[in-house]
């Protein structure tokens, strides 16, 4: 056998054969940075072989427009009735009624039993003789049975009782007429007081101004208060301030603040009024006063230094005005009642120690008097103030 031939030309690609087994897993590619991603995103660098990883999640979305709003519900159920509230207080009791019709016609004299027995008459003359008649058996008086005395006894106790009820009768009339005439003619004085100073003025014109008593509430005369009488005014009732309540002196009241009232200083309080012989007055004598007056009025002294009282001259404003508290808890001031007004206003200018005279005059009747007043213009080195209260007089 010789030796081989040479290798021949390589022959044609055979048909391909049949797919292999599946291969095994591969490692796990590298991870993509920003760039990377960013060239992979714009087709520069397209790799297939290299996996995109998931990122992280985004931020909340911004929260949508509120939807339109739904249609009205259907009316709900009444609620239960509710407790019924507490009684309330009694009312002030009424004043005295009218004077009464006149009663009936008294007993006529000639009706009454006799008082006194008159004077024994004289003999009468002998008359003519009688004719002849048997004489009667004589009767032993008998003595009277206990019966006919308890009779004859209740009868003359009758009259006796009907004189004495008479006596009362005639004593009780004298007594309503004299207090009739006390009613229209009174004089003003403890045991007789008037209603008011005006009252007194009509029944008595010639009475000079001065101190009287008065009873706006009438019955009793045991709660009458003596008050000033102020006639040339046509009949004002006045009364006072306490006099604790009377004013403060001047002061630059270093521990108090601008704009607090009176009462909550640590040297103030609540103003407070009495009769003129120093007596507290009742409550029910003050309501009855009100309502028997159409008016009432009140002064108010300020005494300042370089302090305002009512209008500020150099601000041309009343932002420093005085407040005043009524009795019915109504403040008062510059903004709100027409009914104050300055009968002197020295303090406005701020220059050196002068006055301030305010005076309420209302038809209001409850706003006075007053029982607190707000100070404003106060607290620097050079600035005090002090003030006076007035009386508050009532005209009927």
């Amino acid at each position: 056998e010789g030796p081989a031939g040479k290798t021949g030309p390589v022959g044609p690609q055979g048909p391909p054969g049949k797919p292999g087994a599946e291969g095994l897993r591969g490692i796990p590619g590298p991870v993509v940075n920003h760039n990377d991603r960013t060239r992979l995103l714009n087709g520069s660098d397209l790799r297939f072989d290299c996996p995109l990883l998931q990122g992280h999640p985004g931020l909340i979305g911004l929260i949508g427009p509120p939807g339109e709003p739904g249609e009205k519900g259907d009316r709900g159920l009444p609620g239960p009735a509710g407790n019924a509230g507490g009684k309330g207080e009694a009312g002030i009791g009424g004043a005295s009624g009218p004077l009464g019709p006149p009663g009936p016609p008294g007993i006529p004299v000639s009706s009454l039993p006799l008082i006194s027995q008159g004077q024994k008459g004289s003999k009468g003359s002998s008359g003519p003789p009688g004719d002849m008649i048997q004489p009667l058996p004589i009767q032993q008086p008998g003595k009277k049975s206990r019966r006919q005395a308890d009779v004859q006894a209740d009868e003359a106790m009758a009259d006796y009782a009907g004189v004495e009820g008479m006596e009362d009768v005639f004593g009780s009339l004298n007594n309503l007429k004299q207090d009739i005439e006390r009613m229209k003619f009174p004089l003003g004085t403890q045991d007789n007081p008037a209603r008011t100073c005006n009252d007194l003025h009509l029944s008595q014109p010639d009475f000079p101004d001065g101190e009287y008593w008065v009873d706006p509430n009438q019955g009793c005369i045991g709660d009458s208060i003596k008050v000033y009488c102020n006639f040339t005014a046509g009949g004002e009732t006045c009364i006072y301030p306490d006099k604790k309540s009377s004013g403060v002196r001047i002061s630059n009241w270093p521990k108090e603040t601008p704009g607090a009232w009176f009462s909550e200083f640590k040297r103030g309080k609540i103003l407070s009024y009495v009769d003129a012989a120093d007596s507290a007055i009742d409550s029910v004598q003050m309501t009855f006063l009100k309502l028997l007056s159409s008016s009432a009025r009140q002064n108010f002294t300020y005494i300042c230094h370089q302090s305002v009282a009512w209008y500020n001259a150099k601000t041309d404003s009343y932002d420093k005005a005085l407040r005043f508290l009524g009795s019915n808890d109504e403040e008062m001031s510059y903004d709100n009642n027409p009914f104050i007004k300055p009968v002197m206003d020295g303090c406005s200018l701020r220059q050196g120690y002068s006055r301030t005279m305010l005076e309420i005059n209302t038809p209001r009747i409850d706003q006075l008097p007053i029982i607190d007043v707000m100070l404003n213009d106060f607290g620097e080195s050079n600035q005090r103030f002090g003030f006076e209260v007035g009386p508050v007089c009532f005209l009927g």
